[in-house]
């Protein structure tokens, strides 16, 4: 499989998920209990031909996907029209009788992600992000800092290879998960000096920032995921009270705080025009943040589930422009840690990687 052969096949994935062979899926579930758990929080992740990808096997697009699940002899392979391609499940973490076993996933062979909230305060009638899969119970709470610390420590003493990716719903307001955050990496830099990276809501007191990094992390996501102001009020109601302007204001202290190319942003392809997003790109890169652009799937709990997912052509298109931009700028995924460089949810680190 050549350079733009994998670029194309991982972008149809992101996009479309995989349909799942009924016997295979039976066999996965007994293996993963949590394998078909829905939402993006939950989707599969996998190597797929040496590229990192975050696929969706449990949302009803996910049915009609054109890529299928195959196993044969033990090992599995994606599928397109006959065509195989081979797919590595990542290894499931070590048990450790904490409540990170229920949090933390593997992203990659070297990434973990955690959301120790699935509770946001814009999780609300009339506030909701309308791409977003995340449904809030009545019993759900933040997980508290400490168990999460003594659960990663837990986890840390069984495995060491894998650095942190922080993040989840926006629990009460954007300056309590700044400082909830900032006490999770204090607990873990007393037994770990593994990268740290953090995916947060802007705060209003942008001092957080710095403190973040006095705290140990090694490197922010702020996603502003919609570029115009105006679409951002009809797509993310409740969040488009954090202004534009002060997005801006804590990319540049972000900056100064964790250095060039050590924040990121996300802007979702499929639900806005695809030169806005171009056009942000080189914005944020000007300031020496990493852009992220990831397509927008219509899972079965958003509220945009009507509109379809994206287009794979658009988010190639996309992908190959803010390439090009992030080579202008000398930046790359790879400066950051975490997330951003695992490179599973969008096409950058392959682009970058491949030198398209």
């Amino acid at each position: 499989m050549n350079c733009t052969e994998l670029s194309r096949l991982k972008a149809g994935l992101l996009c479309y998920g995989i349909n799942v062979e009924e016997e295979v899926g039976k066999r996965l579930l007994a293996a993963r209990p949590y394998f078909y758990d829905k939402g993006f929080v939950h989707a599969i992740n996998a190597n797929v031909a040496g590229s990192n990808v975050c696929f969706s096997v449990a949302e009803k697009f996910s049915r009609v996907s054109p890529y299928h699940l195959r196993e044969e002899n033990g090992s599995f392979f994606v599928e397109e029209e006959g065509a195989r391609v081979p797919i590595r499940l990542f290894d499931d973490l070590p048990r450790t009788g904490t409540v990170v076993d229920e949090l933390a996933r593997p992203h990659s062979d070297h990434v973990i992600s955690l959301w120790p909230s699935l509770v946001c305060c814009f999780d609300r009638p009339g506030m909701k992000c309308k791409f977003c899969s995340i449904e809030t119970t009545p019993t759900q709470t933040i997980v508290p800092a400490q168990e999460v610390v003594a659960g990663l420590k837990a986890l840390f003493e069984l495995t060491d290879r894998y650095s942190i990716n922080l993040g989840g719903g926006t629990y009460r307001n954007p300056d309590f998960m700044a400082e909830y955050l900032a006490e999770i990496v204090r607990g873990v830099r007393t037994f770990t000096d593994t990268p740290i990276s953090l995916e947060l809501a802007p705060p209003s007191n942008i001092d957080l920032l710095a403190q973040l990094k006095e705290a140990g992390a090694s490197s922010l996501i702020m996603n502003l995921e919609v570029a115009d102001p105006v679409l951002r009020k009809e797509v993310c109601p409740g969040k488009s009270a954090i202004s534009y302007g002060h997005y801006y204001e804590c990319y540049r202290r972000g900056i100064q705080a964790f250095g060039k190319g050590r924040v990121s942003c996300v802007l979702i392809a499929g639900i806005q025009p695809k030169e806005d997003i171009v056009a942000e790109c080189e914005k944020l890169t000007d300031i020496g943040v990493i852009p992220t652009v990831i397509p927008f799937k219509a899972m079965d709990n958003c509220l945009y589930r009507a509109r379809g997912n994206c287009d794979r052509e658009e988010l190639l298109w996309i992908s190959g422009r803010v390439n090009a931009i992030l080579a202008k700028k000398r930046l790359s995924p790879e400066m950051q840690e975490g997330c951003t460089k695992c490179g599973g949810c969008s096409l950058e680190t392959n682009f970058i990687e491949n030198g398209l």
